[in-house]
């Protein structure tokens, strides 16, 4: 699914006035449509609502969702207040306003820059909706109104506060953003596409939950718009998913080889070598200090296991041509000597080519000696988790600025780089960024990146493209991760558990295709 800028959204909007014979106040009736749905879905016997509408666009919205509400609720559950924030009044504002007057049993209470706060009385029973900015913010709003959203914010006994489209004070695609300026919604209703800010852990207090509703939009001029960010969903795994045929085998399905491993640290190898069989790989070759032999033997009887002359860490790493992936630096350490056989690996590697996963000490390895990052590929997959990326790339100030170094690091080095959160973000080598739509905070346990490293390591060896086996890799390591949430519970998800649950993210994901 694609994320669209602020200016394709407004595009979009007018295609569907100039070419669907719809005019701008149809299409907010349609939005405010969707939200008194979802409202009515979500929450049952209201006895108040408080609205808060600017006089722009998004508070045309407001006042047509406030005439909705009044008509299925009455007059004593809805209280609407209009920000008088500028002299510029939208036609839809004006238009919806009027709408609203008509009916002569709903009270219109405004709140003028410089006057008391209003009391919200009886808040613990009430549901607020913020209609005040939306997507439209494109400056800096005044002090008073800051204060304002900040006293929202510590009003905090509603039962939930809904924001349309965006919390009121945050800027959809500018790093301005003041956090005491910025309405924390429980759920953000949007149209049309996600927003960007929806996946960054920054914005995470003040967007609450997002729900993306269906206002009738057609397909035909989105599909040929150009972005460079993108949302995973089921469409893009149907598009990519390949389906075994009858008469294959196992030398179908690639040859991989993982390389890892330090005395203690045999179980980062092990989960990954386990999750690189579960995602499908027709065989798997393990190269490990002599320490992990019988561990693996015993783990992973499917496993073919290679073992180093130093018996408590890696030493040197013969090159195997005959390999269809490589996964490299699971718990591998990062002794000098370890270092040297790294730089020694990825040298011999360059002239082969072989596919590469680089995650863990190797990343680490890489940061400490980052002239050996020369050597590596291109299209080559770094997988580090945000600690990992800042050794490698150098500190950053805000969400933004780390997008603005995945893309210019993954440009400059041709490489995929796939930085695990809870919207795994990848980007790929022409700067385009796509972001997870699965996965949950019980993930955040030990082992849960070395078995996303082994299953994009899998995918790669079947056959699968660098950026085919990031996204499903991503994809499918969330969606185990959210069966296990289901079938345990979010606090007791271990690493093993999510490799179990491939299987059934399989299940799920074919029946897409049906």
């Amino acid at each position: 699914m694609k994320i669209l800028s602020l200016n394709q959204i407004k595009k979009i909007d007018q295609y569907c006035i100039d070419h669907e014979n719809i005019s701008s106040i149809e299409l907010i009736e349609r939005s405010a449509k969707s939200c008194l749905n979802w409202i009515i879905h979500n929450y049952r016997n209201l006895k108040k609502i408080i609205l808060l509408a600017g006089n722009g666009k998004n508070g045309g919205d407001g006042l047509s969702l406030a005439r909705m509400l009044y008509q299925q609720y009455g007059s004593t559950v809805i209280t609407i207040y209009i920000l008088n924030i500028s002299n510029h009044f939208s036609p839809e504002f004006i238009i919806n306003k009027n709408k609203i007057l008509k009916y002569g049993g709903i009270e219109l209470k405004t709140i003028h820059e410089g006057e008391d706060f209003p009391i919200f009385l009886d808040n613990k029973n009430s549901l607020l909706i913020d209609a005040i900015f939306g997507i439209g913010l494109n400056r800096p709003i005044k002090k008073y109104w800051k204060s304002f959203f900040h006293y929202i914010n510590n009003e905090n006994k509603f039962i939930s506060v809904i924001s349309i489209d965006l919390p009121s004070g945050l800027f959809m695609e500018k790093n301005k953003n003041n956090f005491e300026g910025i309405i924390k919604a429980t759920h953000t209703l949007t149209f049309q596409s996600p927003k960007l800010p929806f996946f960054l852990s920054d914005y995470a207090n003040y967007i609450g939950k997002w729900h993306l509703l269906n206002i009738g939009y057609k397909e035909s001029y989105t599909n040929e718009m150009y972005v460079k960010n993108f949302y995973i969903d089921d469409i893009l795994i149907k598009s990519i998913y390949k389906k075994r045929k009858k008469f294959s085998h196992k030398g179908n399905y690639g040859h991989g080889l993982l390389i890892g491993g330090y005395h203690g640290m045999i179980g980062s190898i092990a989960l990954s070598a386990k999750a690189s069989f579960r995602i499908g790989i027709g065989k798997l070759s393990v190269y490990v200090p002599r320490c992990g032999y019988q561990i693996l033997q015993i783990l992973i009887p499917e496993a073919i296991i290679n073992t180093d002359l130093e018996d408590q860490f890696i030493s040197n790493i013969p090159i195997n041509i005959h390999v269809n992936a490589i996964g490299i630096g699971m718990g591998m350490g990062g002794k000098t000597i370890t270092a040297y056989a790294l730089e020694s690996f990825f040298l011999k590697n360059k002239k082969n080519k072989i596919p590469m996963v680089i995650d863990a000490d190797a990343i680490n390895i890489l940061s400490n000696q980052f002239k050996i990052i020369n050597f590596i590929p291109e299209k080559t997959i770094f997988t580090p988790h945000p600690k990992e990326f800042r050794r490698l790339c150098g500190p950053w100030k805000n969400d933004y600025q780390k997008l603005d170094l995945l893309k210019k690091f993954s440009k400059k080095y041709k490489i995929y780089i796939v930085l695990k959160g809870a919207h795994t973000v990848i980007s790929t080598p022409n700067g385009n960024l796509y972001f997870n739509s699965t996965g949950n905070p019980g993930m955040a346990t030990a082992g849960s990146g070395d078995v996303l490293s082994g299953m994009i390591t899998g995918l790669l060896a079947q056959g699968y493209t660098p950026k085919q086996s990031c996204i499903m890799g991503v994809y499918l390591h969330g969606l185990a991760g959210d069966i296990a949430s289901i079938e345990k519970n979010e606090e007791s998800i271990i690493a093993e558990d999510i490799i179990n649950y491939i299987g059934k993210s399989y299940q799920k994901i074919k029946m897409y295709q049906k």
